[in-house]
């Protein structure tokens, strides 16, 4: 299973082709707190498979054979899953050609079956550009070790160890140096794993740093972090030197929940005070597509699983709420069954960000908005 989603690995995917044998992708939702039970989802993954068995009904036989055998491999893998804290899986198909991959994340996807002569990595995109990477350090007097967490996945970078002196039983005046001595030796290892973090920050990068150890330590550590790790550290917990890496992971992921709801509130709060405002954001469907087919999007704001039908130019490729022509080039408009996710494309092709509204619930209230470059 694929161990870190990224851009290189989505370009390669995207860049596949098939002889003509269409590529099967397909996105399930396995979120537990929706779907408690493994058959939950499977009934709906299950219907997803049939979908693409229909899309393949009009193809030559062995483009129909070919996607009933990635049909079949889908649900198999789904079967076997053990999908632990992960709630969303992707996976791409195309069994005459030898192509299978599978991600597997810990945040929701937007269910969808989908036939083409490329891999369908879209969802997957919008998910690498707005997921951060985190640096989960634990610290005592004596030993210290370093995980990255991205996607779900955790990755144990070093570990180290000082040889620190150990407590000296004898009082007086020589138990006093002899404790001075034990602190120096301390406040040197704990200088050598700042370094060796700082390394690290500069060689593989970090956007979050959570530290972790006993309480009585981190403070003293801390001080010493250079001010670009200060600047990344957004919590302290205790854990174990001994601690598991899906421990440290089930821990970094708790953080990282925290950190993207609050994210989530700060933007759509932003988003509202400037529409409120009459300043630089739109709200709604029509609003939002103008201002991205104007090239004016700095952040595009969609509600988790929004899908909205909407037009697109034959011609220059205008997205479009509704209308019979385009209002760029006067060519005709066709249909579009999901143009929200014709807007995320659209965004991601103009290097805007995209915030997916995933842990705010809010109802219907939440609606596809946009915060404008000008």
């Amino acid at each position: 299973m694929l161990e870190e989603v990224d851009r290189e690995f989505l370009r390669k995917l995207a860049e596949w082709t098939s002889n003509g044998i269409p590529v099967s992708s397909l996105y399930v939702d396995v979120d537990g707190r929706k779907y408690p039970r493994k058959q939950d989802y499977m009934t709906r993954a299950q219907q997803l498979g049939d979908q693409l068995r229909h899309q393949a009904e009009a193809l030559d036989r062995e483009s129909k054979i070919s996607v009933g055998k990635d049909s079949e491999r889908m649900l198999d893998f789904l079967q076997r899953l053990d999908r632990g804290p992960n709630r969303g899986v992707a996976m791409f198909s195309c069994s005459s050609e030898g192509l299978w991959e599978q991600v597997v994340v810990p945040r929701p996807l937007k269910e969808r079956a989908a036939l083409a002569k490329h891999p369908y990595v879209m969802p997957l995109e919008a998910l690498v550009e707005t997921y951060e990477r985190f640096c989960t350090i634990i610290v005592d007097r004596e030993k210290a070790r370093f995980f990255l967490v991205r996607m779900g996945r955790i990755a144990e970078q070093t570990d180290l160890a000082d040889d620190v002196p150990g407590q000296h039983d004898q009082g007086g005046w020589s138990q006093a140096r002899y404790q001075r001595h034990i602190e120096d030796h301390v406040g040197r290892h704990f200088k050598h794993v700042g370094d060796v973090l700082l390394t690290l920050f500069k060689v593989r990068g970090f956007d979050h740093l959570i530290l972790a150890g006993p309480e009585e330590v981190l403070p003293e550590f801390e001080r010493g972090l250079h001010d670009y790790l200060k600047r990344r550290l957004v919590a302290r917990t205790n854990l174990s030197m001994v601690a598991t890496p899906a421990e440290v992971l089930e821990r970094s992921l708790a953080v990282e929940e925290r950190l993207e709801a609050e994210r989530e509130r700060k933007v759509l709060e932003r988003l509202r005070a400037e529409v409120g405002a009459r300043r630089q954001a739109v709200m709604g469907l029509e609003p939002v597509l103008t201002a991205l087919n104007d090239g004016r999007v700095d952040t595009l704001v969609i509600p988790f699983g929004l899908s909205l039908p909407g037009k697109r130019c034959t011609s220059c490729g205008r997205l479009a709420a509704q209308g019979g022509r385009c209002a760029t080039c006067g060519g005709a408009l066709e249909d579009v069954p999901d143009v929200v996710e014709g807007a995320l494309e659209a965004a991601l092709l103009q290097s805007s960000r995209v915030e997916t509204l995933t842990l705010i619930d809010e109802g219907k209230a939440l609606e596809i908005g946009a915060l404008l470059r000008f």
